[in-house]
């Protein structure tokens, strides 16, 4: 039997060498099929570690009371946040109920021009924030010193700025100590935050950090950009006990609805894997749809290959081939065919998602069982496909073969 598969082989892989354009043309939906499928898991492996990584750094456990939600349902909802709010009596509120808070920390954000002497940029990332967000944020200082309670409270022009804050301003030289401009107030740097690098082409370097009752003293408008940050090892019942605190803080009653927003990074993560999930179904289907379109190719060639070789039918029978034989050489080359395209498919795969990866800076993330999955689909299209062409070429009658011009 072992002979008789490897017999098998060797002449449905000689055929396959006589004809390499047709063989290649043939295999050109299977290659498709499996690239697609490694690229696309590979892209959206790359995609959630890059979010885990960007999530852990932003800090764990950690939730965010503000005034709109992060996923918006419609425009219901977002005529719902126009009343919403959140402000310092909340943050004050919550200092003096909330007992389940690992700490609490208040963050005031907006965009603003900073320069230093004669270089300038625009738009750039300012937080206000409170000494516990330091923490809460997982923001650590790498040179100097960091934002101190004593800052917030006497209201210091103070600040810490990202690492490409400091190579756009300072080209190298030491920052600290230096007094930077924002929006035309002078704030002295005290430190340089630790890089934290990009999400989504993103920088997250570029940022300048602020004690919140400064950004309020210059800018008392900016209140209704109030975040106010928890950091919990009960999500759930911080959760629970924020809106509680929330809803007697905004004195609203039983019935009424939340005039503020709770956000968590699992929502955001669940809403990430929604959307990540349905694209993988989507590009599954096209690259499944592409693999039955190289297996309905692999049947027709099969069936001219027959129709071409009939002859040779003939005369393998005539000198003692049995239908078996003939059944097994006609299923291992198409076989064979659909594995060739399989392998190719899954090497142009690697290399466009590998190539993906560097040019988009993801991760570059390949999985085993994707790898085997598009391995094993090009075997079993093989198979399935070439089953019909090898039955009727096994069922040829040999006198009729032999007949055959």
């Amino acid at each position: 039997m072992i002979e008789l598969l490897i017999e098998s082989l060797r002449v449905s892989l000689d055929s396959v060498k006589a004809n390499k354009l047709r063989s290649f043309l043939t295999t050109l939906g299977i290659i498709i099929g499996v690239m697609t499928i490694i690229i696309v898991v590979s892209i959206i492996d790359g995609l959630e570690s890059q979010v885990m990584s960007t999530f852990s750094s932003l800090g764990t456990n950690v939730i965010y009371v503000q005034r709109r939600g992060w996923i918006m349902r419609g425009g219901s909802d977002w005529r719902k946040t126009r009343t919403n709010y959140v402000d310092m009596n909340d943050y004050y509120k919550m200092q003096d109920l909330s007992t389940t808070a690992e700490e609490i920390g208040i963050s005031i954000s907006n965009y603003k021009n900073i320069k230093y002497i004669n270089e300038k940029l625009e738009m750039i990332n300012i937080d206000g924030i409170s000494a516990s967000c330091m923490s809460i944020q997982n923001f650590e200082v790498d040179v100097g010193l960091t934002l101190s309670e004593n800052d917030i409270k006497m209201k210091k022009n103070v600040c810490l700025i990202g690492k490409d804050i400091s190579d756009n301003l300072f080209f190298g030289a030491n920052p600290i100590g230096k007094w930077l401009t924002i929006d035309g107030n002078k704030f002295l740097i005290k430190g340089i935050l630790t890089e934290k690098g990009s999400f989504f082409g993103q920088s997250q370097d570029e940022i300048v950090l602020i004690p919140y009752t400064v950004m309020l003293k210059y800018y008392p408008t900016e209140k209704r950009h109030i975040t106010i940050l928890l950091s919990s090892n009960d999500p759930e019942e911080t959760i629970e006990e924020a809106r509680w605190v929330m809803r007697i803080s905004h004195s609203l009653k039983q019935g009424d609805d939340d005039d503020f927003s709770i956000n968590t990074q699992d929502a955001l993560m669940e809403q990430w894997k929604s959307l990540t999930t349905s694209i993988f179904l989507v590009m599954i289907a096209i690259g499944s749809l592409s693999l039955m379109v190289g297996g309905i190719g692999i049947m027709n060639i099969m069936l001219v290959s027959v129709s071409e070789r009939t002859r040779e039918i003939g005369i393998r029978k005539s000198i003692g081939a049995r239908n078996k034989e003939i059944l097994l050489q006609f299923l291992f080359e198409a076989m064979t065919v659909s594995l060739v395209g399989g392998v190719v498919g899954i090497i142009v795969g690697i290399s466009v998602a590998f190539t993906i990866s560097k040019v988009a800076h993801l991760p570059f993330a390949i999985q085993i069982w994707s790898v085997l999955t598009g391995f094993l689909f090009s075997l079993g299209v093989g198979l399935f496909f070439g089953i019909f062409p090898a039955r009727k070429a096994a069922k040829l009658d040999p006198v009729e073969c032999l007949r055959y011009e």
